[in-house]
Order: structure tokens, then C-alpha cells, then sequence
């Protein structure tokens, strides 16, 4: 990409002492800048880029920027003006898809974060207008994300990247925000949360997000078959709170409970479940979790206390359950998203990257993770 411009926004912020942590504060400009959901991270492989979004308007779906951040020169870089918050990813894929106008048409668009180079990947002028974050396969070969189809049809819709084709692969009415997410292992399974009892009128506007019933979530595979509930969720356990995420290769779901802050935190609402297993198990006590995000190697979870006033990103092990406070986030934690840390590591674990308001204006932070600290916990 020739025309790339690399503008220097950051600066030292502070150690964290107890763990010897260094923040810094990746974007100072005058427009809130945030991470995307954690789930799938925006990021290379070997840890050296990320991407993330600009609002130009405290409005999450008017226009909004795509930027790109180098993180050995700690440098950003405009990529794309103009996009909605309809983008994608495979996660750690280094890969990232966002829909943009081209000769007044949409098309899907594939950046590659190491090249910078921009693809052309669909045209999506027949195709229904997305309303949601989607994913993308492994293999880069499949597009889903959500449509609304008209009163009580909203549509996962799966895009052919490879035979330029389109489908309907599952329909329900209660389906609006379905944090969609690609097996990284399998690259053939769907992760799809639930909203049960959701309502919304005949023009897709969502006036009751989840019922009685409560969130769940449940898996397809890429045609739309072979449906497997989870074990979360009523009647197993209290509501999802919304956040999950595949755990590596593993073919297990990492996801929080929607629960009081002492239950929380004495018997854990950190809990982990196969596809149609019998029960979760729990993975961690001690703090009351909300958004979460595993490392690329399955090895390693990190979200933020949203119990402590601070805010801070904690960081743990799958395995033994034991965890530790990397840092203080110091976000206002409010309504808008991007007040919410949505903390992910970098696909070589050196860094925690995690949105904080701590100055007054939304913007990107990246906490180093000292040397050892991880494995200490295993």
C-alpha cells in the first residue's frame, strides 16, 4: 500500500507495580478510538500488528475509520475511511474484512495487516445489507455474518469466498447479536450465542435483547447443520453474559455468567463447555469476570474485574484456574462500548491490548506482560 502514512500518537503512561507492567497509551487523537470485540483478535500471528476503529461520532454506526498499529515502532496508520462496525476476522489470522463502497457498489474488502495490501473479495451488491460483527474461516475461505430478513427472520448469512456464492445457513427470530466465531481448530464449526426471548419489530429495531429465558449459546457447522447446544445458560447454569470465545484448538468455549458479584467471586463465573457436552466446569474464582479473550495457544485467558473500581485486566491460566492483576485499566465502564476494556493478548503474548477512557476520550492501551509472569500461573 503505497500511500500509507505512519503518524506516532503514543506515549508512556506508567508501571504497574505490583506486577511491573508498562502501559502504554497507543492513541492520543481527539476521536475515540477503540478495540473491537475481544473475541476473535485483530491481530498478526507474530504479534507485530493490530488493527482498530475510529469513531468520528459518538454514534457506533455512523462513519468510522479503520487504523492499523505497528507495534515494535508503536506507530498507527490510516487504512480505510467510511466503514461500519460490520467487519471480521479470523482470529490471530493477521487478515481482516470490511465492507466498503467501490465504484458506488459494496464490496467485501480483505486486508492483510503484514502487506498492508487490499482485496476485493465479493461483491456484495445482491446480497442483504450485515448488521453485526461476522467471522471468517481458518482457511479464509467462508464469510458469516448477520441479516435481518424481514419480522422474525434474522439470518446468518454465509458468504463462499472461493465460489463467489451466498446462503442462508440458519435462521431464528430471537438470533440479534450472535457474536459469531469460527473453531479456530476445526475451521468447520460456528460459535453462535443465543438470545433467547429477544424481541424486535418488523423493521429489526431490537426493543428486548434477551428474555426470561436468558442467553445460551450453541454451534453449527459451516452449512448450517449438525446442531449442539452448550450446557450454559438455563436450565444448566445462570445466563451467559453474551461473552465467550473458543478456547485455542481445544474444540472448548471459554465464556462468563451473568451472576452476583459474591457468588462471583466464591464459586466463579469464569466456566468453560464443550458443544453438546453434560456440564461446564469452572476455571477460575475471585473476581467477577465480563468480557474474555484466550491466548492464540489456548494456554492462557485474560479479562477485566468489573467488581474492582479500577477496572483491572486480569490475566490466568486455563489449566490451574490461578490468576493475577496485570494492570489497572482506570475506564469508566459506562454503556458505550468502548469504555469497556475488550482486553486480547498479541498473538505472541507480550502484550495485553485493551480500551480505557481513563482520560476523558476513548483511546487504545497495550500492557506489557513481564517475562515469566504467564508461566508462574501454570
Amino acid at each position: 500500500m503505497k500511500d500509507i502514512v505512519w503518524t506516532e500518537e503514543s506515549k508512556f503512561v506508567e508501571k504497574f507495580p505490583d506486577t511491573g507492567s508498562e502501559i502504554i497509551q497507543l492513541t492520543s487523537g481527539s476521536y475515540w478510538s477503540h478495540n473491537i470485540y475481544c473475541e476473535q483478535p485483530y491481530c498478526t500471528e507474530d504479534g507485530k500488528r493490530l488493527v482498530f476503529m475510529r469513531n468520528l461520532s459518538t454514534d457506533p454506526w455512523q462513519e468510522q475509520e479503520i487504523w492499523i498499529c505497528d507495534m515494535e515502532s508503536k506507530k498507527i496508520a490510516l487504512i480505510e475511511k467510511n466503514i461500519h462496525n460490520t467487519v471480521a476476522c479470523s482470529a490471530y489470522s493477521g487478515y481482516f474484512y470490511y465492507i466498503a463502497k467501490r465504484e458506488g457498489k459494496r464490496k467485501l474488502i480483505c486486508l492483510s495487516l503484514e502487506s498492508l495490501e487490499k482485496e476485493e473479495v465479493f461483491d456484495l451488491t445482491d446480497v442483504p445489507e450485515f448488521y453485526t460483527i461476522g467471522s471468517v474461516s481458518p482457511d479464509l475461505r467462508y464469510y458469516v455474518n448477520l441479516a435481518f430478513l424481514g419480522p422474525g427472520r434474522w439470518s446468518l448469512i454465509r458468504l463462499d469466498l472461493k465460489e463467489k456464492t451466498w446462503k442462508v445457513i440458519d435462521e431464528r427470530n430471537d438470533i440479534v447479536k450472535p457474536h459469531l466465531q469460527f473453531d479456530p481448530g476445526t475451521g468447520k464449526d460456528l460459535l453462535i450465542q443465543h438470545n433467547r426471548g429477544a424481541v424486535s419489530d418488523e423493521k429489526g429495531n431490537v426493543l428486548q435483547l434477551v428474555g426470561e429465558e436468558g442467553t445460551t449459546l450453541y454451534v453449527i457447522d459451516y452449512n448450517g447443520e449438525n446442531y449442539r447446544p452448550l450446557p450454559v445458560g438455563k436450565p444448566y447454569t445462570e445466563p451467559a453474559t453474551g461473552h465467550e470465545c473458543w478456547i485455542g484448538n481445544t474444540g472448548e468455549v471459554l465464556l462468563t455468567l451473568s451472576t452476583s458479584e459474591e457468588k462471583a467471586i466464591q464459586q466463579g463465573n469464569l466456566i468453560a463447555a464443550f458443544p453438546g457436552g453434560e456440564k461446564p466446569r469452572i476455571i477460575s474464582r475471585g473476581y467477577q469476570f465480563n468480557h474474555i479473550s484466550v491466548s492464540r495457544d489456548g494456554r492462557f485467558f485474560v479479562g477485566e474485574a468489573r467488581n474492582l473500581p479500577s477496572k483491572p485486566i486480569v490475566v490466568g491460566s486455563i489449566r490451574t484456574g490461578r490468576c493475577a492483576i496485570l494492570c489497572d485499566t482506570n475506564t469508566s465502564y459506562r454503556y458505550l462500548q468502548y469504555t469497556h476494556p475488550h482486553a486480547y493478548f498479541t498473538g505472541d503474548c507480550r502484550w495485553v491490548i485493551f480500551n480505557s477512557d481513563r482520560t476523558g476520550i476513548g483511546q487504545i492501551y497495550a500492557a506489557s506482560v513481564p517475562e515469566g509472569l504467564l508461566e508462574s500461573l501454570e
